[in-house]
């Protein structure tokens, strides 16, 4: 009977209510693995669904980065930022040990819609790429054209994440050839000037510029005003939260 009082209360942990109570199941391939789309307010035909999954690992492929798109017609008890995150974590979506990735979420009911990001990607999906991406896709949205909208949407990330890699990488090729077709234009219109110079010789003084000769009578330097405007260049960020998980996330929320 003692032994049975101890084991209880180690027990109790693993019987309440798990984190991911109360929202829709996740989908899995044949493989095991998870489907990216999963379309429980039935906003979409399973040739639609197909479709944007085979859109979104042709984008995951290249830059190993998970992109999730969910529909809801409840969120239950969470808020859509709580639910996008819980679904996100809960489920282990994402690539790598950070689970990086960005997961977009629809509520049909409340009309609203939320993106969370993860790992990397809440440096890659700063906060004005996140306007960005909701941008591309809003009018579909509000106008119930939700396949446009979120291929648009997944269309979004891969131009995001292209930018984001071509900023990081130095194309060495590509600079040499800019920097020689960059000498040779200045180099053009310079040939031209010393063309043009042929007839130019030293002179001693300055007697042969003038007919009078030159006299300088008074000389004086002075300082009139100075005048310099800087302004500091925009930098982008990332507003974070940690969610119910303890999983750092970036993210926005809206209506449509």
């Amino acid at each position: 009977m003692l032994c049975m009082m101890l084991i209880m209360p180690l027990l109790l942990p693993f019987t309440a209510k798990a984190d991911g109570e109360g929202m829709v199941d996740p989908v899995y391939c044949n493989d095991g693995s998870l489907f990216p789309v999963i379309d429980a307010a039935d906003l979409l035909t399973d040739e639609e669904e197909n479709l944007l999954a085979s859109h979104i690992y042709n984008v995951e492929e290249q830059y190993n980065s998970a992109i999730v798109i969910v529909t809801v017609d409840s969120l239950g008890s969470r808020t859509v930022e709580e639910y996008g995150d819980d679904f996100y974590d809960y489920n282990g979506y994402g690539f790598g040990d950070s689970h990086d990735g960005i997961l977009f979420l629809i509520d049909i009911t409340s009309r609203q819609w939320h993106i969370t990001t993860t790992g990397s990607a809440i440096k890659i999906y700063t906060d004005s790429a996140q306007e960005t991406l909701i941008s591309k896709c809003k009018s579909s949205l509000s106008a119930g054209n939700y396949y446009d909208a979120f291929d648009q949407f997944i269309s979004a990330c891969d131009s995001r994440l292209q930018t984001v890699v071509e900023r990081k990488t130095f194309n060495f090729p590509k600079f040499l050839i800019c920097l020689v077709a960059g000498f040779l234009l200045a180099l053009i219109p310079l040939l031209g000037f010393i063309g043009q110079l042929k007839t130019v010789h030293w002179e001693a003084g300055a007697s042969n510029y003038s007919q009078k000769g030159l006299s300088l009578t008074r000389k004086s330097d002075r300082f009139i005003r100075k005048s310099v405007s800087r302004s500091a260049k925009p930098k982008e960020s990332s507003s974070t939260h940690t969610g119910s998980s303890g999983t750092s996330h970036g993210g926005s929320s809206g209506s449509f």
